[in-house]
């Protein structure tokens, strides 16, 4: 090797990879036109004032943009009325209103929008929505329409500090609200029906098959007074028959009607560009929000009982996706697994599939509903589900693939 060659390795240095979020952020590029490229710098100390000067030009910008006037265009101006407990949008501008609000039509002239408190609260706060106060005149005026009715000159406008007072919105609700629609989600408010919350209560035995319980229950027969164990004896080869006999006949919990009844808050559902608020489809996810900023208990088994009566059966719609032009990592993995299913044998193939249907099955359960646990601020999401360890019997997939076996984590 030469000096040259040699003297080039020395000077190679490995690419070294940094976090931006780690340094101090530059602000400066809010000035320029075009976002600048990530450069090398050096902070160590040259004797100069060069990096001090730097921080400070970044901080100058920094509050110049903060105090900058924040603003929207006249034409995407968005202006409503808060009523007695709605707030009144006389004319829709915008993309807000896809899963936001109800229409209301006043009249000839007023075919506009109907938000409840926490919707008007979002929009506010994001800056969307400009409020202003009703009157008796603006109620006069929505019964006659006869004249125009200039709303920002004759009606007060209210900033948030007021319209957080006067709205009356739980705080929890708002915030796991809020948080979902940050993220995309679309969310309709649950009505609460009375009619709708039905639950099948288990029959009580009756007497006589009561009567026949009483020595199991005083501990004289372990087992029910006509098991085969009182009249033969039984050996077992194998521990798939000690665990059959081990193996607990479950029954049905009976439902109590709790004493602080509990609903389903929201229905979510995914960013979908053909989501339809008439006629919406079934949700992906069914929201209950709890604030235990005060009470810290968790809900009561016939609470979560309750929950699960007022979820909505879910239909798997197939989704026929386009191919994309650039595959994500996912789609590549997933490709890849599918080709290497099928070299396999179908045998080997349908012994995968059923072990990974009953495992999804015993994990995921069913009737999952999500709990938002939000305290003072802080919110975690619960997914509370139905486990499936009587009824996966039933699964019509696993019994397709292996039509007479006992479905279980120990029969294998």
């Amino acid at each position: 090797m030469s000096r040259e060659e040699q003297q080039d390795d020395d000077n190679f240095q490995p690419e070294q990879t940094y976090d931006i979020e780690d340094e101090i952020q530059d602000w400066k590029f809010l000035n320029k036109s075009t976002i600048p490229k990530r450069g090398e710098k050096e902070f160590e100390p040259d004797g100069t004032t060069v990096q001090t000067t730097a921080l400070e030009e970044s901080q100058k910008a920094m509050f110049d943009a903060l105090s900058n006037v924040r603003g929207h265009h006249v034409k995407n101006k968005l202006i409503g009325v808060w009523m007695d407990d709605y707030c009144l949008v006389p004319k829709i501008r915008g993309n807000h209103f896809k899963d936001i609000g109800k229409p209301m039509n006043i009249g000839k002239r007023i075919q506009g929008m109907k938000l409840n408190n926490v919707e008007t609260i979002y929009l506010a706060e994001r800056g969307s929505l400009v409020v202003y106060l009703g009157s008796d005149e603006y109620i006069q005026w929505l019964d006659d329409q006869e004249d125009e009715f200039d709303i920002e000159t004759k009606l007060h406008a209210l900033d948030l500090e007021f319209l957080y007072g006067l709205v009356n919105v739980p705080m929890a609700k708002y915030q796991a609200y809020a948080y979902l629609k940050r993220h995309g989600y679309m969310l309709q408010e649950r009505e609460v029906i009375e009619k709708e919350v039905d639950i099948t209560k288990t029959q009580t035995p009756s007497s006589a098959s009561s009567f026949l319980l009483w020595p199991r229950e005083w501990g004289i027969l372990a087992y029910p007074t006509f098991h085969s164990l009182h009249f033969k004896t039984k050996h077992y080869f194998n521990y798939t028959d000690i665990y059959k006999g081990l193996k607990l006949d479950t029954q049905e919990v009976d439902y109590t009607p709790p004493s602080k009844p509990i609903h389903i808050t929201y229905n979510v559902w995914k960013p979908s560009p053909s989501f339809s608020k008439k006629n919406p489809p079934p949700p992906d996810f069914q929201l209950c929000i709890i604030d235990t900023s005060k009470n810290t208990e968790f809900l009561t088994l016939p609470q979560i009982q309750m929950l699960h009566s007022e979820l909505v059966p879910t239909q798997v719609i197939p989704s026929r996706k386009k191919d994309p032009k650039n595959e994500s990592k996912k789609d590549i993995r997933a490709k890849k697994y599918a080709e290497k299913q099928m070299k396999l044998e179908d045998s080997v193939r349908l012994r995968n599939e059923y072990y990974r249907v009953r495992d999804d099955t015993f994990k995921n359960g069913e009737n999952p509903v999500v709990v938002a646990v939000v305290n003072n601020g802080i919110m975690s999401f619960i997914t509370l589900s139905q486990g499936q360890f009587t009824n996966i019997q039933h699964n019509k997939r696993l019994n397709e693939i292996y039509p007479n076996k006992l479905h279980s984590i120990i029969y294998n």
